[in-house]
């Protein structure tokens, strides 16, 4: 569990180790994630920690295998509905977390990205910090710290991780971007046979490149929207004909659609997806008309 970070996340390991066992557990905490591709097993193993506490082997075991299946009720996932985390989603956890828990004596919540706020729902999430409850736990996690309200960053105890990413030096990811651009644009559900010949090529080891080649995918649908709508300057210019070529077989909505499930896909990269089947889901989702 938390013990497996010890090393690779020394300083978040002794706080959360010192909070568990001292017994000092906050009401809330903010995780800056950092771009650590790791960070939602780290915080799952600080939830395992927290909940697992007094148990023998055997219960703990179970209580693990409970939380890894999703079967565990008194933990709840909030994510970004499409873009934002809406201000319903909050009101929905109040209600839902108002209510006795149905076993355990410590109900936990986790915000991912809980920097996609709009200000409603930030005043909202900052009402719920303001009248913590003994047995309700907050942790929201953030790759973007700076983009929070300060008041909701005062209330909780902020942990931030170490970035231990090490980038691939022989393999060119733009170009692999590229690539995968190119042959789903022209094969469209075809590119999945031949998408896997470019997968073994790059032998992405390390699941920081993905995120890389997913953030450069974007960039580039970035600059082909622009090109649609008429604008010449983009970031990656050497590549203007092949971009413009794409914005001429795309509508804008097709294009900003395409970027919403490079974005939701790459979130998924943190969640120990296999990376195969992501790749798959992602060339049938973005390749398909």
């Amino acid at each position: 569990m938390l013990d497996d970070y010890k090393d690779k996340q020394t300083i978040a390991y002794n706080i959360m180790k010192n909070e568990i066992y001292n017994n000092h557990i906050s009401h809330a905490y903010l995780i800056d994630e950092n771009n650590n591709i790791e960070s939602f097993n780290i915080v799952m193993a600080f939830i395992k920690e927290i909940l697992c506490v007094g148990l023998n082997n055997y219960d703990r075991e179970v209580l693990c295998k409970r939380i890894d299946d999703g079967n565990y009720p008194e933990i709840k996932i909030i994510e970004p509905d499409g873009m934002l985390i809406k201000k319903r989603q909050i009101l929905d956890l109040q209600q839902e977390f108002s209510m006795a828990a149905i076993e355990g004596n410590k109900r936990i919540y986790i915000i991912k990205d809980a920097d996609k706020m709009r200000s409603e729902t930030a005043n909202s999430m900052l009402k719920f910090l303001e009248e913590p409850e003994n047995n309700i736990i907050a942790i929201l996690m953030t790759n973007n710290y700076n983009n929070l309200l300060s008041t909701i960053i005062s209330r909780c105890q902020v942990i931030r991780l170490n970035n231990d990413l090490k980038i691939a030096k022989d393999a060119n990811l733009e170009d692999f971007a590229l690539k995968l651009i190119l042959l789903i644009e022209n094969k469209k559900n075809k590119a999945i046979i031949n998408e896997k010949y470019f997968f073994d090529l790059i032998s992405l080891k390390e699941r920081e490149n993905y995120v890389i080649i997913f953030d450069k995918m974007i960039d580039m649908y970035y600059d082909i929207l622009k090109i649609c709508n008429g604008i010449k300057t983009i970031k990656f210019s050497d590549y203007y004909n092949d971009f413009y070529n794409i914005a001429c077989m795309n509508s804008q909505y097709q294009i900003l659609n395409k970027i919403t499930i490079i974005l939701s896909h790459k979130d998924r990269i943190r969640n120990n997806v296999n990376m195969n089947l992501l790749f798959d889901s992602l060339v049938i989702s973005v390749g398909g008309k």
